[in-house]
């Protein structure tokens, strides 16, 4: 089975999955056959479900992408 890359989904869609699937191991169901079932990487629940007893349901949230930090410093570029 082909892995998802979670990357290519919007924010709001990964943080879903994750509580989705935090919520099922939670109820009881493995954690292979909920990321299995997702098509995730099965390292990925086991670092969800760490976030989730760290910091609760807050903690699955997706945090701010930086992105490529900057070459050149604004301040010195030539208008």
């Amino acid at each position: 089975m082909k892995k998802t890359d979670g990357r290519s989904l919007p924010h709001s869609a990964r943080e879903a999955i994750r509580r989705h699937a935090v919520a099922q191991v939670l109820s009881g169901e493995s954690p292979e056959k909920v990321i299995k079932a997702l098509g995730f990487h099965r390292s990925c629940i086991d670092d969800w479900l760490s976030r989730y007893e760290q910091g609760g349901e807050q903690a699955l949230s997706t945090g701010k992408i930086t992105g490529r930090p900057r070459n050149f410093p604004m301040n010195m570029r030539i208008a």
